[in-house]
C-alpha cells in the first residue's frame, strides 16, 4: 500500500505500512510516529524529516540522499542497500540502528546520542561525526577515508577491518580506539609523532 498523503500528512501516525517504488523528493515529514513499516525503492532524496519517531521500519533499495533528519528518534531501523550520500542527522538519539552495504560517502551525524550502532561493508568515505556519544557501536569492513570524529570519543570501537587512512580525530575522540598494527603506525600522525628509520 503507497499511502503517501498519509505520510506526508502533519502530526498523522503511520502503522504497519508498506511503500514501494515512490520518488518523495524535497518533502517534509513532520511531527509523527511511523512505526512497523518498510520502504523499498523509494526516491527521498533532499526530503526532511523533522521531530519524527521511527521505530521498526527497514529501508531497502532506497535513496536519502542528501536527507535531513532533525531531532528525530530512531529505534530498531535497518538500511540495506542504500543511498545515504550528503544525508544529515541533527540532534538524533538512535537506537539499534544497522546499516548494511550502504553509500554513506559525506554522511553527518551531529550532536547526537548512538546506542547500539551496527555499520557492514558500507562506504563512509568523508564522513563527518561531530559531538556524538557512542555506546555498543560495531564497524566492520567500511571505508572511513578521510572520515572525521570529533568531540566523538570511540573508546573501545573496533577499526581494525576497516580502511581508515586520512583519518581525522581529535584526542579525545582517539584514546582508546582499536586498531591494527598498520593503523597504529598511520595514526601516530594525528599525535604529532614522526616515525624515522
Amino acid at each position: 500500500m503507497n499511502n503517501i498523503n498519509l505520510l506526508l500528512a502533519k502530526e498523522e501516525d503511520i502503522y504497519n505500512e508498506k511503500y514501494s517504488n515512490l520518488s518523495l523528493i524535497e518533502k517534509e515529514i513532520t511531527d509523527k510516529s511511523i512505526t512497523n513499516c518498510q520502504f523499498t525503492k523509494i526516491n527521498l532524496n533532499e526530503t526532511i524529516f523533522k521531530n519524527v519517531f521511527l521505530e521498526d521500519i527497514t529501508f531497502i533499495n532506497c535513496d536519502l540522499s542528501n536527507t535531513q533528519f532533525i531531532e528525530c528518534n530512531f529505534r530498531n531501523l535497518k538500511f540495506q542497500n542504500c543511498k545515504l550520500l550528503g544525508t544529515n542527522m541533527l540532534n538524533l538519539h538512535l537506537t539499534k540502528v544497522n546499516i548494511n552495504k550502504c553509500l554513506c560517502k559525506y554522511l553527518n551525524i551531529i550532536d547526537s546520542k548512538i546506542k547500539e550502532l551496527t555499520i557492514i561493508d558500507s562506504n563512509c568515505q568523508e564522513s563527518n561525526f561531530y559531538n556524538i556519544e557512542l555506546k555498543k557501536v560495531i564497524f566492520t569492513n567500511c571505508n572511513f577515508n578521510d572520515a572525521e570524529f570529533v568531540k566523538t570519543p570511540l573508546n573501545g570501537i573496533d577499526f581494525s577491518s576497516s580502511n581508515i587512512s586520512g583519518i581525522r580525530m581529535t584526542i579525545d575522540s582517539l584514546k582508546g580506539i582499536k586498531v591494527n598494527q598498520f593503523q597504529a603506525l598511520e595514526l601516530t600522525s594525528l599525535l604529532g609523532i614522526e616515525i624515522v628509520e
